[in-house]
């Protein structure tokens, strides 16, 4: 059993403490989900690191949005309660009257921050009122049994651990049995849903992109104060109200949002190199593997909207984080073990309620860890797009190597982020590369039709008049007759088939003959 270690979290010159609960949590690495993480080199003192720095970014937060300098005093700390009720009701009264464009902008607002394409997923977004609520039976509270595999030696087993780039004395990946390889894989597992809570967490301030609250202030002005308040006090919640949170997490109470990924699969997508059914097969349990435009490489079979995102929310960012949550999710994916029974587990051990709370802590802390180690040319408008490509490279990482690239992230040494950037760097050129491949395999979808070249103007001989027309066919014969009707049925040419049809019967009577070939070619 790791010892509990008990750390004094750094509060630099803030005087705003987290409360006692939130504190011992972080600092038992039995109850922090990452203190026993390989990606946390330094522990239990990784993971307070990370929850104090995003704690002081809070904390700023809410002081800006309330206009008060310090949070500590106990009128301030009962304003803070009072202020989160009023601004809930007061939005939720201008909401009413917008459902519809909330609900709309919520989705598109989405897709512009997580770069992804319109109609890449189906996503069904419903502002809830406080009588439909957000069930709480379709959470997972627990965790599923711990499963026991067998202990069979072999790092080339799963085809994940054995390669030369995964050999780092910290993991000593050289030999795994199937249950270290699968405690591995929730450690992975854990960052991953760290980095998609990160993501959506940070995702519902996204009213203050100009062009949203633009749209917001032409429903209401007063929207945006109103979210920035409310969505500020539910962060600072997090830490300082941390029992009434985790209550909340173990029974599904007092939840604002949910979200749910489905999927749909009536096609597939198949990245190079991957075996698999042409018209289907998973990569994992419950997972794509290679299907979804993310996928890049050479695409095989037909284009396919293949999940559906269900995301509910008591407010417009609470609705706005959870179906960034669902595409985030989707991404997240492409995570999973390749060996179906082990992906399975680890997300019926990983991805529970209660999870949740200790992600949406450190979550954003790591994005923000990442967000530095990335080439700043991945933000220039001509590279929009690339991120869902980015990030599916960066999941598919053997679990080791992904470990040891997000330790460098989280590392204080000079050397270990330098080595993050360079990585970063190399997964960015590889998405660039990717997308370009993508593209070009929709360009025929997209190229309008080109008038072909002209060439030299031919002069067409001007028709001649039916007079002429009926004069030549009296000079032909039978034979020659009969043939240039059905020239003329092949061509479609009804006005001339029927001048020929009655020169035939003219000159020989035999209108059964002519009645015959039509009906040849008329059947």
């Amino acid at each position: 059993m790791p010892r509990k270690i008990q750390e004094q979290i750094d509060y630099g010159d803030y005087p705003e403490r987290m409360d006692t609960s939130a504190e011992r949590s972080l600092s038992d690495p039995e109850k922090n989900l990452y203190g026993t993480n390989p990606a946390m080199r330094g522990g239990t003192q990784d993971v307070e690191r990370l929850a104090s720095d995003r704690f002081k970014k809070v904390v700023d937060k809410l002081r800006t949005a309330i206009n008060q300098p310090d949070l500590t005093p106990e009128y301030v700390q009962q304003m803070i309660i009072e202020e989160f009720g009023r601004s809930v009701m007061k939005a939720k009264s201008i909401e009413l009257r917008f459902t519809e464009e909330l609900e709309e902008l919520a989705v598109n607002s989405a897709l512009k921050v997580t770069e992804t394409p319109a109609g890449r997923y189906n996503i069904d977004a419903k502002l809830t009122g406080p009588v439909e609520g957000i069930d709480p039976e379709k959470f997972q509270f627990a965790p599923n049994p711990k499963p026991q595999f067998d202990k069979k030696q072999g790092g080339q087993e799963g085809g994940q651990e054995g390669d030369e780039e995964n050999n780092d004395e910290r993991f000593d990946a050289n030999i795994l049995t199937k249950d270290e390889r699968f405690e591995l894989e929730i450690h992975k597992r854990n960052i991953i849903n760290g980095i998609i809570q990160g993501a959506s967490k940070k995702g519902h301030y996204i009213f203050q992109d100009p062009e949203v609250k633009s749209k917001l202030d032409e429903m209401d002005t007063n929207l945006y104060g109103y979210y920035l308040k409310l969505m500020a006090i539910n962060d600072y919640f997090y830490f300082t109200m941390s029992d009434l949170i985790d209550s909340a997490s173990k029974t599904g109470e007092a939840i604002g949002g949910r979200e749910d990924l489905t999927g749909t699969k009536t096609g597939f997508l198949k990245p190079e190199g991957q075996e698999g059914d042409e018209e289907g097969g998973e990569g994992g349990e419950g997972g794509e593997g290679g299907e979804g435009e993310e996928g890049g490489g050479e695409l095989k079979g037909h284009e396919v909207s293949e999940h559906n995102i269900s995301a509910r929310g008591i407010v417009f960012p609470i609705l706005c984080h959870e179906v960034i949550k669902g595409i985030e999710e989707a991404l997240g994916k492409f995570g999973y073990s390749n060996e179906p029974d082990v992906a399975s587990a680890v997300i019926g051990q990983v991805d529970t309620l209660p999870n949740e709370t200790m992600s949406l802590r450190i979550g954003p802390e790591l994005v923000d860890r990442i967000r530095k180690c990335l080439p700043n040319e991945m933000f220039d408008e001509e590279n929009y797009g690339i991120k869902p490509f980015f990030y599916k490279i960066l999941y598919e990482i053997p679990t080791v190597a992904f470990l040891n690239l997000i330790g460098d992230v989280v590392s204080q040494n000079e050397g270990d982020q330098n080595n993050a950037k360079n990585k970063f760097k190399e997964i960015f050129d590889q998405a660039k590369s990717m997308r370009q491949r993508y593209n070009q395999k929709r360009e025929p979808q997209n190229i309008e039709p080109q008038e072909p070249e002209r060439g030299p103007e031919i002069q067409k001989e001007p028709e001649k008049p039916a007079e002429n027309t009926d004069k030549k066919l009296s000079e032909m014969g039978t034979n020659a007759l009969n043939f240039e009707l059905n020239n003329a049925i092949d061509a479609g040419n009804w006005e001339l088939a029927q001048r020929i049809q009655k020169m035939i019967e003219r000159k020989q009577g035999l209108h059964e003959i002519t009645v015959k070939n039509l009906k040849k070619y008329l059947k």
